[in-house]
C-alpha cells in the first residue's frame, strides 16, 4: 500500500490547485463573529442541518440528498468502503486522482483502470465495453479530470449511467465550478449516480476540509457515516461562505479567463505541449522537463511534477500567471 504524497508548501504555490486569494476580509470578519458564539464545549451538529440546507439550495437538490465530511476525499473513501467489500472492483481512469488507489488498497479491494489519451479524453463506448467485460462493481472518476483537465459531456455521462444502472457511478466534480456540464441533474433520473464536490477549490476553503456527497442514496447511507465528521468550526465557516456564494462568481470567471489567456499563449508551443482544460489548472508535457522544473525553481515557483514527462500548473493570480508565462516563454524560445 502506498501513502498519498502531500504537496510542497514553499515558494509561489501553484501545485495543489488552491485558490490564489484568501477569503475576503469582510467575509472573514463575519466568520470570526460567528465562531466567537460557538458552544465549543458541545459536540457539533452531526446532521449539519444549516450547512446541508445552504448547499442544497446551491445545488438545487433536496437537503436529504447531501452528506458532508472532511473533504470530498472522505466521501469517496466512505463510498469505496461501503460498496467495495469482499474484493470487489473499482473502475476508474488513468491518469486520475491517486487517492482512489489509496482507498482501494486500504479496503483490500481491486481496481481496473482505463487508459485515456494524452489529453485525458477517452472512448466512452470502449470504456463501457471494458467495464462490462471486467464485471466492475463501482465506477469513479474525476470530471473535469485531475490532472488533465478534460471533461466528458452530459450525453457521455448518461451513456455510462444507463450502461451500469445497478452499480454506483460516481462523478468526482471537485473542479466543476470551472467546467461546464455537471452530473447534478442526472441524480434525479439515475438512482445509483453520485456527485462529490468540495469547497477547497472554487471557494478557497482548502484549509477547513469540507466536501459533499450528493445522491438519492444518501438517505440510506447517512446513518452509517462516521458521526461528528465536521467540527462546529468547519460547519460555521462553510455556512458563512455559502451565504456569499454569489459573490464568488466573479472570482471563478476570473480564473477561467486567466486559464484561457494562458492556454492561448502556450497552445502552439513546440517544446511544450499543453491541453485544453475545464479546471483551474493547465496540464502539459515536455521532453526537457528537468530543465523546465529548474527554471521554475529558480523563480521560486512550485508546480506539480509527475513521474513521466508531464506536469500541472495551477492558475493563480494575474501576477503569478504572468510569472509562469514568462518562464514558459523563456523555455520555449531558449537557444532560438
Amino acid at each position: 500500500m502506498k501513502g498519498y504524497q502531500t504537496h510542497i508548501h514553499t515558494g509561489i504555490l501553484l501545485n495543489a490547485n488552491e485558490a490564489s486569494q484568501n477569503v475576503d476580509d469582510n467575509i472573514k470578519q463575519e466568520i470570526l463573529d460567528a465562531i466567537s458564539n460557538l458552544p465549543l464545549n458541545r459536540y457539533p451538529d452531526t446532521t449539519c442541518q444549516e450547512l446541508h440546507s445552504l448547499y442544497a439550495d446551491r445545488m438545487n437538490v433536496p437537503a436529504s440528498w447531501i452528506l458532508s465530511g472532511n473533504g470530498s476525499d472522505q466521501m469517496l473513501g466512505f463510498l469505496i468502503q461501503y460498496y467495495l467489500h469482499d474484493n470487489k472492483m473499482l473502475y476508474t481512469l488513468t491518469p486520475d486522482f491517486s487517492m482512489y488507489d489509496y482507498y482501494v488498497d486500504l479496503n483490500h479491494s481491486n481496481i481496473e483502470k482505463f487508459e485515456t489519451e494524452l489529453d485525458g479524453s477517452f472512448d466512452v463506448d470502449a470504456f463501457i465495453s471494458n467495464g462490462k467485460e471486467k464485471k466492475v462493481d463501482m465506477i469513479l472518476f474525476s470530471n473535469p479530470n485531475n490532472p488533465t483537465g478534460h471533461a466528458i459531456t452530459k450525453k457521455e455521462m448518461i451513456q455510462i449511467c444507463e450502461a451500469f444502472p445497478s452499480i454506483p457511478v460516481i462523478f468526482d466534480e471537485a473542479y466543476m465550478e470551472f467546467g461546464q456540464e455537471s452530473a447534478i441533474d442526472l441524480l434525479k433520473v439515475y438512482p445509483m449516480a453520485f456527485v462529490c464536490r468540495t469547497l477547497s477549490k472554487a471557494y478557497g476553503l482548502a484549509g477547513i476540509r469540507c466536501g459533499f456527497m450528493i445522491s438519492m442514496q444518501v438517505e440510506k447511507l447517512a446513518p452509517l457515516f462516521i458521526p461528528y465528521a465536521l467540527s462546529s468550526v468547519t460547519q460555521t465557516i462553510a455556512s458563512v461562505v455559502l451565504k456569499h456564494a454569489n459573490e464568488y462568481k466573479n472570482a471563478i470567471q476570473n480564473v477561467i479567463a486567466e486559464r484561457e489567456r494562458a492556454y492561448q499563449e502556450v497552445k502552439d508551443y513546440k517544446k511544450l505541449t499543453f491541453y485544453p482544460s475545464n479546471a483551474n489548472f493547465l496540464y502539459g508535457r515536455t521532453d526537457e522537463k528537468d530543465t523546465l522544473m529548474k527554471m521554475f525553481e529558480e523563480k521560486n515557483i512550485t508546480i506539480r511534477n509527475y513521474a513521466d514527462n508531464s506536469f500541472r500548473i495551477t492558475i493563480g493570480s494575474k501576477e503569478e500567471n504572468d510569472m509562469v508565462l514568462d518562464v514558459l516563454r523563456r523555455f520555449e524560445y531558449a537557444n532560438c
